[in-house]
């Protein structure tokens, strides 16, 4: 053998080259030593189910029942589980939700005298395990989801991603306050009880390695954990934080009780409409969760509401006042709020909104309910003129009039300038006419525009059908005729009202 085959750096690389086909690393294993060890950790690096494990025991421990589960046909020894601990060991990824299409399924509830799927789990946990997602499945005991935490915490210390949820609440109140790997920097837990839930979301201000943390909230309204000496929870090292749940109060009650200074990411999903007192309270308490104003770059609040128009009244708006406190977080390049509510934003804030959020990406206010028409096609085009990032935007505005153009330094008039970054637009619910040329504004303005949407249940709907026609018909003509093209600027400043 080449002495350079010794090298297990060596035989790494070459293992990479084979590593997408499953047969080729059993043929790599089988070969020799050199390879074996290393082709089997990639072999086992990742895992959906427990099925392989389980079929490194003895064959008369186990049997296929009616070609879709396995059961114990008795317990295995303590020395027969040597092989499977040596092969858990090599796994570093291991999913499992009790859904996988292979079949054999690994687990089964008919496990006869051998216990629950809990302490099956337990058998396969080891100290280089990196990752674990796990459905409990309803009827678990308590005591065993305790079991499974203290197995988590004595059994995986190398673990990083932890996800355990349940498709029902556990009703049962824990014992103690379970513990979590220390090295964990990412949390996933929703639907485990509201008891559960309370003893565990304390215990994450130790993890001081946490940067991403999901935390899915159910029904019930009393999800109030109280800090020890009253004072908020620090989340000192979270950089992403994901709250979905049935009520937006459930995230604001949660965002009340903890400070995030080095936040980044925040995502809020919720199933029940919420009024604009409870959007103007989660925006509010961004400012004393997030302490500093120097990280925030990402928020999304969607509401997945069936018929929020429904249980919305005429006064039920949301006003551009309740969206200023955001304009404080300076890096801001992602923000969208989606099916929240009527909007009645106006042109201080959006113009606001640039000067704010100069590397703003994304910008959306969705909704399925249509608002004032506040907003001017002026402030849009200024907006997305003077973000040079922004890419994505969905806005609904007023399109029906000829734009104020600005003015160069020496007073005349002058369009805005060319921006290269704009690749869909989505208008909304936005009324246009003839009058406004917003299609040869489109054309000279964002010559990479792509994408441009529209609703399509609302009234002013074939006027950007025939707007669209227009666009396409001059992008088409902007191939073909590049002079021609090069005459639409002076066109559009000439027809300056």
């Amino acid at each position: 053998m080449h002495n350079a085959l010794r090298v297990n750096d060596i035989v790494y690389v070459i293992l990479q080259h084979v590593k997408s086909s499953k047969p080729n690393l059993v043929n790599m294993a089988m070969t020799c030593s050199t390879f074996s060890n290393l082709a089997l950790d990639m072999l086992w690096s990742q895992q959906d189910n427990l099925t392989p494990l389980i079929q490194c025991l003895p064959r008369d421990t186990w049997t296929v029942w009616y070609g879709s589960a396995i059961i114990f046909s008795r317990e295995p020894l303590p020395t027969e589980w040597e092989r499977v601990r040596i092969n858990a060991a090599r796994i570093r990824e291991f999913i499992f939700t009790g859904y996988t299409c292979r079949s054999p399924k690994p687990i089964s509830r008919h496990l006869l005298n051998f216990g629950s799927e809990l302490s099956l789990l337990r058998q396969f946990l080891s100290p280089e395990l990196e990752t674990l997602t796990f459905n409990v499945l309803p009827g678990t005991p308590m005591h065993e989801v305790e079991q499974l935490f203290d197995a988590l915490f004595t059994e995986a210390p190398g673990l990083r991603q932890l996800s355990l949820h349940s498709a029902h609440n556990l009703s049962a109140c824990p014992s103690k306050v379970p513990k979590l790997p220390k090295k964990l920097n990412g949390l996933s837990i929703g639907l485990l009880g509201m008891d559960l839930m309370k003893q565990i979301i304390p215990n994450i201000q130790h993890l001081r390695s946490l940067q991403t943390l999901t935390l899915a909230l159910g029904k019930s309204v009393d999800v109030v954990f109280q800090p020890s000496g009253g004072m908020p929870l620090e989340l000192s090292t979270l950089k992403h934080l994901y709250l979905p749940g049935a009520r937006l109060e459930n995230c604001i009650s949660f965002l009340h009780k903890v400070t995030m200074p080095r936040l980044s990411v925040l995502e809020i999903s919720y199933y029940t409409t919420a009024q604009p007192p409870e959007i103007t309270a989660v925006i509010e308490s961004l400012s004393t969760s997030c302490k500093t104003f120097a990280f925030l770059e990402d928020i999304t609040v969607v509401d997945y509401s069936e018929n929020p128009s429904e249980e919305l009244g005429p006064d039920d708006q949301l006003h551009s006042s309740i969206f200023r406190p955001l304009l404080r977080f300076r890096r801001l390049s992602s923000v969208k709020f989606i099916d929240i509510g009527k909007y009645c934003l106006d042109d201080a804030f959006i113009e606001d909104v640039a000067i704010a959020w100069p590397d703003l990406c994304t910008l959306t206010f969705a909704s399925k309910v249509p608002g004032e028409y506040q907003v001017t096609l002026t402030s849009v085009l200024s907006l997305a003129t003077r973000c040079k990032s922004l890419h994505d935007l969905h806005l609904t505005f007023d399109a029906t009039h000829f734009p104020t153009l600005p003015r160069a330094p020496d007073g005349n008039l002058e369009l805005w300038t060319t921006q290269t970054a704009v690749r869909k637009l989505h208008v909304g619910h936005s009324k246009v006419s003839e009058a406004s040329r917003f299609h040869i504004f489109l054309a000279v303005l964002f010559p990479n525009l792509a994408d441009l949407k529209y609703c399509f249940h609302f009234d002013g709907l074939s006027a950007w059908i025939q707007l669209e026609k227009a666009w396409s018909e001059l992008l088409i003509e902007r191939e073909y005729s590049a002079d021609e093209a090069a005459s639409w600027p002076n066109f559009l400043l000439q027809l300056r009202p």
